[in-house]
């Protein structure tokens, strides 16, 4: 009996300590300031489902998402929801978990996702060794494909050996597309290669590798290294995949596979540090359908414009976005054309030395600036820029509800990181 009443005694002593500690929480988030995005000029339509993720005080302590509505501390969540808190950044992920919960389970990194009207497919590799530590080689890698029927609700799950994998020290699923009855992985791997020379420098090599997956036969019927590059000598070479090329969601249909390959050149000062300079850097278009590579039809200026530019990919169209001083310069090519579409866009209102964040979401360019006016004043705009006409169809800032004149001060301290459209 004396058992049972200390367990009740601990049940009473958790429960009293859990509500302190959330009467606390509460009562310190209600003297936090209350930020919302305020429209200034054009259609709120477009960022009605816009979340801002952002951090208030030092070093952003305390996350935040921030809507047209307000805005809520992460932490102000009960320790429930907590547990089983929506973490993908694209809402259609947060929405399948809730209908499909078991298909859902364990999945965690979009870019291993393809969602279209009728099937969902994830891939992801796993090791095998205990304790899930990985070395130079022989970790027992496999791919592990899972599929659902969105209509009759079906489900397809299998393993598969991936060739070659004991020479491999990591594996990483990196986009997966469906092309006819074939699944296609593309996968960034990594083998060392131990030096016998003098050197203690062992040669790391990556390459990306394309799988074509019959998913009746459930088997790998093609393999294809469509890169490679390694860190052999002084000059070495980097791959970039469309996920880091920058692209709103991946997770949607796409016959093309696109990624940057740049050229890297290391040399040692007389001080002993490395410095890196880039030689070259190039943009691949691979086509899944017809499983070849397609260069990019630009001009000898163009091409030079590229080099300079970073590289979005908004369904088939790749966007090269050059940064300047005073505003953006933007130059659109369609991968079914194979051509440059219009001319370069200029966007005059968005001034690129303050640029924070930009993303470019069906044919618009969604921006985020930060503006410094001042010790004790900094302005977060956000715009929307149809690059159709390069017209501008949103512009807006970041806002405090219950500033009580310190509203400078609050937004000096509000740090914006990043943002999504449900």
């Amino acid at each position: 009996m004396k058992r049972y009443r200390n367990l009740a005694v601990i049940a009473v002593v958790t429960t009293i300590s859990i509500g302190t500690f959330f009467t606390k929480v509460a009562m310190s988030e209600s003297k936090l300031p209350k930020f919302y995005l305020k429209t200034e000029n054009g259609d709120s339509k477009y960022v009605k489902n816009l979340s801002i993720s952002a951090g208030y005080g030092q070093e952003g302590g305390r996350g935040l998402s921030i809507t047209t509505d307000g805005s809520e501390y992460k932490d102000s969540n009960s320790m429930l929801s907590e547990l089983d808190s929506e973490y993908y950044d694209l809402k259609k992920l947060n929405d399948l978990k809730k209908k499909e919960r078991n298909f859902m389970r364990g999945k965690i990194s979009s870019s291993q996702f393809y969602i279209d009207k009728d099937f969902a497919w994830h891939a992801d590799v796993k090791g095998g060794k205990l304790g899930g530590t990985y070395d130079h080689k022989n970790n027992h890698f496999k791919m592990y494909i899972d599929g659902l029927d969105l209509q009759n609700k079906d489900r397809y799950k299998f393993n598969i050996n991936i060739p070659g994998e004991e020479n491999y020290s990591y594996i990483d699923v990196e986009d997966v597309q469906l092309i006819g009855k074939d699944l296609i992985v593309t996968t960034y791997q990594n083998k060392t290669i131990e030096n016998n020379t003098n050197s203690d420098v062992n040669v790391d090599e990556t390459e990306l590798v394309m799988y074509r997956i019959n998913v009746n036969q459930k088997k790998i019927v093609d393999r294809k290294v469509i890169n490679k590059s390694s860190n052999d000598q002084k000059t070495h070479t980097h791959t970039e995949l469309q996920n880091t090329i920058s692209e709103s969601d991946q997770t949607i249909p796409s016959k093309f596979s696109v990624y940057k390959k740049a050229k890297l050149k290391d040399t040692v000062q007389t001080n002993g540090e490395t410095t890196t300079e880039e030689i070259s850097n190039e943009v691949f278009v691979f086509n899944l359908e017809t499983d070849k590579e397609e260069p990019l039809n630009l001009s000898n200026e163009q091409k030079e414009q590229l080099k300079q530019s970073n590289v979005i990919i908004d369904k088939d169209n790749l966007y090269f976005i050059r940064n300047g001083d005073k505003d953006l310069s933007v130059l659109k090519y369609n991968l079914n054309n194979k051509k440059v579409e219009g001319v370069p866009v200029l966007t005059s209102k968005i001034k690129g030395n303050n640029l924070s964040n930009y993303k470019i979401i069906d044919g618009k360019l969604y921006a985020i600036t930060n503006n410094v006016e001042g010790p004790d004043k900094s302005n977060k705009e956000f715009s929307i820029t149809d690059l159709a006409n390069g017209q501008s169809v949103f512009e807006g800032k970041i806002e405090v509800k219950n500033s009580k004149g310190n509203a400078g001060k609050a937004l000096k301290k509000l740090q914006v990181y990043d943002f999504q459209v449900e």
